[in-house]
């Protein structure tokens, strides 16, 4: 009886909101032939990098059960903090309004949501689980039969990650102060089992090690009360038990921080639908409350003029950055990480698709983890496209405040890359420099995007094709040019101790085009 309220005011709301039978017929079209011409040439082209022979060494290697179990770890860390900027319980801000301050229970008006967020989550982790268990069952050359068993393991034990990973993301949003704590105690009991390895087994990251070490050695000859069995039982029961804490949680959903963000959340959809996307994610960018009694700008420099003046900005990056130290941190680990990722890919005795992938996806990271050592460029971008204000030229100020991003990228990268090469007994040479070359080129890409400006109008007119109009398509790639230009560096990065040229050829291809738009910023601008 308690949801019918909520079902009858749904109800409203969808019907003032539905869609004709005709634009449903065309988003179906749009969706199978976008299926037909991008998703399935992309998965046939994933399934066949993974699938590689080294690719599948590495899955069965001893070293692979334990860095899945940090990743599952590292999956629930950020859900827990992720849950404190969009969290599953959200709809539109309308009914958010409506529901949070009627007497409806939290359960009945946000349950929907919490569902449906929590089941497009699991099954992104069963599908995960099970692609993984394939490829493990193919490593070992098993029979179809074998694999089908080994692939059903891996999408239990995504399944329950997920669910896991819910009730963390759910934590997030209603407790975000215990969810901050529990992160911080997470990735601390994370290190400590790194450091000492026979704790492993006692926490859920390391049953899913267990389970990912009994599948490489099994390979789908599993039976009953063999030793998956344990860890699988805990990893569910773990699942249950944290399922019974879900009222509790649904009860302590504050009503502000419901109506907060699903305004962010609306404000950033208008955005990312007109592919705006830097507007977007700065609807998410955190106030700066730490050092604000710091005095950023001081008197006048002292000393030679030019070092003065880039100790001057290279000062106020830095406090201006610290001001908000969670950014600046997981800036700074994305950083750290993907200079991790490019040793790995630089450490392959062969070259290969599976490596330059990876490699790929460490500069995109590195791209996103930038945003917080990139504020003063965004700001002498901004200011470039109008007269110098600041006494000093376009350039010369541009130049100032890419001191403090190029040297902390240098040295995240150089430390993070000598580390895990000395680590995984990998070059050093190869693996710094490839490190260095992605931070430097995520930040020049950096700047690109900052000089970007609007979107011109040219690119506003139909295109007209046999298989449709590609104007959108070419809007959409122009507002990730960025994205694409830095992760066609980053798989070219493995190779600059190898083949040096195509790494150059990349390098150039996005210093060409930030170059391009610095002697147009005041025409786009204007």
């Amino acid at each position: 009886m308690r949801y019918r309220p909520a079902r009858a005011a749904l109800a409203i709301w969808n019907a003032s909101h539905a869609r004709s039978p005709s634009d449903r017929r065309y988003a179906g079209y749009l969706g199978v032939m976008v299926a037909i011409a991008f998703v399935a040439p992309a998965v046939r082209a994933l399934w066949g990098a993974v699938s590689q022979p080294h690719v599948l060494h590495a899955l069965v290697a001893p070293e692979a059960p334990l860095v899945g179990g940090l990743c599952v770890a590292g999956l629930w860390v950020f859900a827990l903090l992720f849950g404190g900027l969009r969290g599953p319980a959200l709809r539109p801000p309308l009914l958010t309004y409506t529901f949070a301050r009627s007497e409806l229970s939290r359960i009945s008006a946000f349950g929907g949501s919490v569902v449906r967020a929590g089941a497009a989550l699991t099954a992104t982790t069963a599908m995960v689980g099970a692609a993984l268990g394939t490829l493990l069952g193919v490593a070992r050359g098993v029979t179809l039969l074998d694999l089908f068993a080994v692939a059903s393991l891996g999408a239990c034990i995504g399944a329950c990650v997920g669910v896991i990973a819910t009730l963390a993301w759910l934590t997030g949003q209603a407790v975000p102060r215990v969810a901050r704590a529990s992160s911080a105690a997470l990735a601390i009991l994370t290190g400590i089992t790194i450091a000492f390895p026979s704790l492993t087994p006692f926490t859920p990251w390391g049953w899913v090690a267990a389970l990912w070490r009994e599948a490489a050695l099994s390979a789908g000859e599993l039976s009953v009360g063999a030793s998956w069995l344990v860890p699988l039982t805990l990893l569910c029961a773990l699942a249950l038990v944290l399922m019974s804490i879900a009222p509790r949680l649904f009860a302590r959903l504050d009503t502000q921080v419901l109506e907060s963000q699903a305004a962010r959340w609306a404000a950033s959809a208008v955005h990312a639908y007109g592919m705006d996307f830097n507007a977007a994610l700065s609807t998410y960018r955190g106030s700066p409350w730490a050092g604000r009694r710091v005095r950023a700008v001081r008197a006048g420099p002292r000393g030679r003029r030019g070092v003065a003046l880039a100790r001057t900005f290279l000062i106020r990056d830095v406090l201006g950055a610290a001001r908000t130290p969670g950014r600046l941190t997981a800036g700074a680990v994305g950083v750290a990480g993907a200079s991790v990722a490019v040793t790995l890919a630089s450490s392959a005795t062969e070259p290969g698709v599976g490596f330059g992938v990876l490699s790929a996806l460490a500069a995109v990271l590195a791209f996103g983890a930038l945003g917080p050592f990139t504020d003063g460029v965004r700001h002498a971008a901004a200011v470039a496209a109008d007269l110098p204000i600041y006494g000093v030229g376009d350039a010369h100020l541009l130049a100032l405040h890419t001191v403090f991003p190029v040297l902390a990228v240098l040295m995240i990268a150089v430390i993070a890359a000598s580390t895990s090469a000395f680590l995984l007994g990998a070059p050093p040479l190869a693996a710094v420099l490839g490190s260095a070359i992605v931070g430097m080129c995520a930040v020049l890409a950096r700047v690109s995007n900052a000089l970007k400006g609007p979107l011109p109008l040219r690119l506003l007119a139909p295109i007209p094709t046999p298989e449709g109009d590609l104007s959108g398509a070419v809007r959409f790639v122009w507002s990730i040019d960025g994205v694409v230009l830095v992760a066609l560096v980053g798989a070219t990065a493995p190779l600059a101790m190898i083949a040096p040229a195509w790494c150059i050829a990349a390098c150039s291809l996005l210093a060409a085009v930030c170059a391009a738009r610095w002697r147009g910023r005041r025409t786009d601008a204007g």
